[in-house]
């Protein structure tokens, strides 16, 4: 893969626009209000505004607290393990910074990516840093295999590794999508491919010049220049889009991506790789979503069986030839962040106020987490490797789900 040293990126902002770019700053201090655009500058300050939160108003980020497993501490402990259906994750990993996004390419190799460029990797045994080298947050974390796995924060800051090795990683900052400084830096809030080669990034609205127009872009696939460098190609271009949240597909033929719009009404769009005459960018037909909130996060089971979540509960569901998606009952008003399955009928969703959700093919139901009484961090990133094997990451907490567990509480499976 090429370094910034091969920047390759087929278009440049339009800097007469600059005083446009109500960008994101993408937040270290961020928390959980999806509605506003804002983010703060980097910091360990809670802000409502922000999607990613660096701590969550009911953990104390000071260094005074006692070892919850010492004889003499007072601190309240989380439920015995036996007791709920996701064990709360026991780590070297700052309870003040937040977790906004795991991903991983099997059961001894998972990544957690957050707040202060915070990566955390997961061999099997314990969980080790290997921090990026920047201040802002990362928000998405995804790869193709366990020796190409990509990090982001902004057009512009774009992380690669080939893998976990000698206990670390080495990350390499990427090609940007556009070579103009970005201050603050656009949001980029998603990420998903086929392979090394073909890697998909959504975020915030750029305003990129191209063959003299101008054009309003939401998102990128990587691509190769003429003389073999690395490129990133519009993917998504429409005025009418603001945001891209979640990108997900089968294959190059088969890609969804969900996010708001101009208006601030949400969208879900599905593109089957076609390029529109003459070549360029993709075709892309949006669905109605039946919803006025947010979506936030989109994952399937196959081409048939596509799912999105987001504020207020809204839970969608779609598949391949549908025109709108369909309106799925939700058990709950919280803002759903991230949704994973292992199956059709196994499905997870996680989102603010310790929400963890399971679908069964049937019904939503909620499910228990192993929190710290009196707290309900949110809750950000869910991916697994199979039925058994469930990682959940948020407010500077990491849970695990091993599996049904009968005598938990609530537990109904």
């Amino acid at each position: 893969m090429s370094d910034r040293s091969k920047r390759g990126s087929f278009g440049r902002r339009l800097s007469g626009l600059g005083a446009l770019l109500g960008f994101f700053a993408v937040a270290v201090a961020v928390a959980s209000c999806a509605s506003s655009e804002d983010e703060p500058t980097p910091g360990d300050d809670i802000d409502s505004s922000s999607p990613i939160p660096a701590v969550d108003a009911a953990i104390d980020a000071g260094g005074d607290a006692c070892d919850p497993d010492a004889e003499d501490c007072t601190t309240p402990r989380p439920p015995s393990c036996d007791d709920v259906e996701w064990c709360l994750e026991k780590t070297s990993h700052p309870a003040g910074i937040g977790l906004a996004s795991v991903w991983g390419s099997g059961p001894n190799d998972v990544w957690a990516v957050g707040a202060h460029g915070t990566v955390t990797h997961w061999d099997g045994k314990q969980w080790t840093t290997a921090k990026v080298d920047t201040d802002w947050s990362l928000h998405t974390v995804w790869g193709s295999g366990p020796n190409d796995v990509w990090t982001m924060s902004a057009p512009n800051q774009i992380f690669h590794t080939t893998g976990f090795a000698n206990g670390t990683a080495t990350w390499t900052p990427m090609t940007p999508v556009t070579d103009e400084p970005i201050e603050p830096p656009a949001l980029v809030g998603a990420i998903w491919g086929t392979s090394s080669t073909d890697v998909w990034v959504g975020g915030k609205i750029l305003y990129m010049q191209r063959e003299g127009n101008v054009f309003g872009e939401v998102a990128w696939r990587s691509a190769v220049t003429d003389d073999g460098a690395m490129a990133w190609a519009p993917g998504l271009q429409d005025w009418t889009f603001d945001m891209v949240r979640g990108i997900w597909g089968t294959g190059t033929g088969d890609v969804w991506m969900v996010g708001s719009k101009s208006d601030n009404l949400p969208f879900g769009a599905h593109s089957k790789g076609v390029a529109a005459a003459g070549g360029g960018v993709p075709q892309w037909r949006e669905l109605d979503t039946q919803s006025l909130a947010g979506l936030n996060a989109v994952w399937g089971s196959g081409p048939n069986d596509v799912w999105a979540v987001g504020d207020n509960g809204t839970i969608r569901h779609t598949g391949a030839g549908a025109t709108i998606w369909s309106i799925v009952e939700s058990p709950t008003k919280a803002n759903l962040r991230g949704i994973w399955g292992a199956a059709p009928n196994d499905v997870w969703a996680v989102g603010e106020q310790g929400t963890l959700l399971h679908y069964d093919g049937t019904d939503w139901t909620a499910v228990t987490g192993g929190f710290v009484p009196g707290t309900k961090p949110h809750l950000y990133g869910v991916w697994g490797s199979g039925p058994n094997d469930v990682w959940a990451v948020g407010s500077g907490i990491i849970l695990h789900y091993s599996g049904p567990k009968p005598g938990a509480e609530g537990a109904k499976r």
